[in-house]
């Protein structure tokens, strides 16, 4: 009994991330394939930076309200909703509409893949294990994520091979990511279960809780730390251009470094991370010198020759820089835990602290894009040295929130004395 258990834990497990990593390949197609998206639709860097930045104001806004939906509504219906709608948009996507219906599929990508989605999916994980056993089935789900990301992207980059048209090669690709979204949107309907829970969870989501989140600095602190790493991540999409145009590198060998480095070092960045963190015994810790490397390798890129001799030292940097972000994505919510923040806040700063951090996909693609359009390779630089900018602040981040925590036990250890 106690292993059918297991194996269906590990299936919804399974299948939520196989699921997750198709639909979300969708709206960030420009991930991997980021110049077969843009000759296949034929668009500028400004006009695909616009249609991430519509996607990331949808999304701001989605993370306030998505904790309330996946409080009031049926979890399950949630899931299928969302997978099955994004694959829709995609096969519509598939169609190559006009650039004004490509973003109104980004604004309902939006609604599909955060509002109705983000934290219904935290919250089918969360119910596949104990709270003893939160931090392993997160790391499983993250692991789950890297391998059927790498799976899906190759079986994808096999399509750009086999055809000589792109726009034929790029059509297969989306068709794939769309149909295994919908089929994993049906099956998660027959294999997970509500769960019946107390209402006191809707006050943790409510907007007076939000409110008082706003107050609190440790919040600000953790939303500048994920907003440091996120725009980082978000850098490495022009990585993919940046090889190709400053190194000539093969468009075909760019799009297999893109998924090596979206979903391979996935694997074991995040497994890795919460290992050390385990160690250290601090999340804050282990991201304050993470934030010191990372800041030194993105700046490695303004100073790397931009010369076909130096191209292996560029990928050897970004695979660095890549292994250090992934394992931050794999620990900066412990960050909340490890603040001492109640469990009846926690989704409310979670919440505030998401709205902050991924604020860059509101504004970040559309100024990297009119960067690269306006200054061509001069591009580049300007986005690196943001990227170094961030890291500091994370630096910086990272340092005042240890210091609060340390502070604030030092007091608690004086009142027991």
């Amino acid at each position: 009994m106690e292993k059918q258990k297991n194996f269906k834990r590990f299936l919804i497990i399974f299948i939520l991330a196989f699921g997750t990593t198709a639909m979300y390949s969708l709206p960030y197609m420009k991930s991997s394939f980021y110049d077969p998206m843009q000759q296949a639709l034929q668009l500028t860097h400004t006009q695909i930076g616009n249609l991430l930045s519509l996607y990331g104001l949808v999304g701001m806004v989605s993370y306030f309200v998505g904790g309330w939906f996946a409080d009031r509504f049926s979890v399950r219906l949630l899931l299928t909703f969302s997978l099955v709608a994004s694959g829709a948009l995609g096969f519509y996507f598939s169609t190559f509409p006009s650039y004004n219906m490509i973003l109104l599929t980004f604004v309902l990508w939006g609604i599909t893949t955060i509002l109705t989605f983000f934290s219904a999916s935290v919250k089918v994980v969360r119910m596949q294990g104990s709270e003893s056993e939160q931090g392993r089935i997160f790391g499983f789900y993250e692991g789950l994520s890297g391998i059927s990301g790498t799976l899906i992207s190759f079986i994808g980059l096999y399509f750009f091979g086999k055809f000589a048209e792109i726009t034929v090669g790029f059509k297969y690709v989306v068709w794939l990511y769309s149909a295994a979204s919908i089929i994993c949107g049906i099956l998660l309907f027959f294999l997970v279960e509500e769960k019946k829970e107390n209402k006191s969870s809707e006050e943790s989501a409510s907007f007076k809780s939000v409110m008082k989140v706003v107050t609190m600095p440790k919040a600000w602190l953790i939303g500048l730390i994920i907003f440091s790493t996120y725009l980082v991540f978000s850098s490495l999409t022009y990585l993919s251009p940046y090889l190709s145009e400053v190194y000539v590198m093969p468009m075909t060998l760019v799009s297999a470094l893109s998924i090596v480095r979206t979903y391979v070092i996935k694997m074991g960045a995040s497994p890795a991370a919460g290992i050390i963190t385990d160690k250290v015994g601090s999340s804050i810790k282990v991201m304050f010198i993470g934030f010191i490397v990372m800041a030194i390798s993105a700046a490695a890129y303004l100073v790397i020759p931009k010369d076909k001799g130096f191209m292996v030292i560029a990928v050897i940097n970004m695979l660095v820089l890549s292994a250090i972000l992934f394992a931050f994505r794999g620990i900066y919510f412990a960050s909340v835990s490890e603040s001492n923040i109640s469990i009846e806040t926690t989704g409310a700063v979670v919440g505030f602290a998401s709205f902050i951090g991924f604020s860059p996909d509101a504004f970040y693609y559309t100024l990297a894009g009119s960067w690269l359009d306006k200054f061509g390779q001069t591009g580049y630089t300007y986005i690196f040295a943001l990227s170094v900018v961030c890291a500091l602040i994370g630096v910086f981040a990272t340092y005042m929130l240890n210091k609060i925590n340390k502070k604030e036990k030092e007091a608690l250890q004086n009142q027991t004395v």
